[in-house]
């Protein structure tokens, strides 16, 4: 593919699922009935034993946790119609609940079409303005979307890496997004190794977002090529609350575990 066509399919590799073009209908506001759908994560997908040990500092001494969120539009939470259907507010949610008596906060940094390298330039900013202690960040769909050479997506993760490891603060890696109509369009594949790498060569964990929502899209779980404006509200509320259920798996066994005598 070559010319327009290439365009096309790159200026679409953000599914109109998550983030419309046009305003949808409303939909009764109720961010904890997004909670209704249960979501399974396969052991050989989710994370697991992964180690948090400054979320866990701040959580035992100081019953504080700020949780910074980066990202594209994706983490804004727009499909959902408001920032309280977005990963990062349902994550807050269920960290809240599950933490009871520490005060968890989970900040958004994000903008359409943001860019990793966009991230590392105002990451020293965002770490400093908000103390966070652990780091969840979304990236390599708007590369994909770009044509960025996956191999300077890797130079730009690992240099945030770099500026969020002299912190102190922990980590967690989320590769591309998925969406059946632009997994036959765009080749993520490359962006998707690139985000696995920079994790596996700095010791830092990866979500793979991508697996994850192919599996509960080949499940009949998520309908993630609905149409119909009121639904793709409804699927895209499932969506993020999903995402938070999995990272709230994955990081709460890493805040509340015993030390080993």
């Amino acid at each position: 593919m070559s010319g327009p066509g290439l365009w096309l399919a790159r200026a679409m590799v953000l599914p109109a699922l998550l983030l419309p073009a046009t305003p949808l209908p409303a939909v009764p506001a109720d961010p904890a009935s997004a909670a209704s759908t249960a979501c399974p994560v396969p052991d050989e997908i989710g994370l697991s034993g992964i180690v948090l040990p400054a979320a866990r500092a701040a959580v035992r001494r100081d019953h504080r946790l700020v949780v910074l969120a980066l990202g594209d539009g994706s983490t804004l939470g727009k499909a959902a119609q408001g920032p309280e259907y977005s990963y990062p507010a349902r994550l807050q949610a269920r960290l809240r609940q599950a933490l009871p008596g520490v005060d968890v906060s989970v900040v958004t940094r994000a903008a359409p079409h943001r860019t990793a390298a966009a991230v590392v330039r105002s990451l020293d900013a965002d770490l400093a303005g908000t103390g966070a202690r652990l780091v969840i960040w979304n990236a390599g769909t708007v590369e994909a979307g770009l044509g960025t050479d996956p191999l300077d997506l890797a130079d730009d993760i690992s240099a945030g890496i770099a500026l969020i490891r002299a912190t102190g603060a922990d980590l967690i890696l989320v590769d591309p997004q998925f969406a059946p109509s632009i997994s036959r369009i765009v080749d993520l594949a490359p962006y998707r190794e690139a985000v696995r790498r920079s994790g596996a060569s700095n010791d830092v964990p990866v979500l793979d977002r991508y697996e994850l929502m192919r599996s509960w899209s080949n499940s009949g779980l998520l309908d993630l090529d609905v149409t119909e404006p009121g639904r793709r509200v409804q699927v895209a509320r499932q969506v993020f609350d999903c995402l938070a259920a999995a990272l709230a798996e994955a990081i709460l066994p890493a805040l509340t575990h015993e030390d080993t005598p």
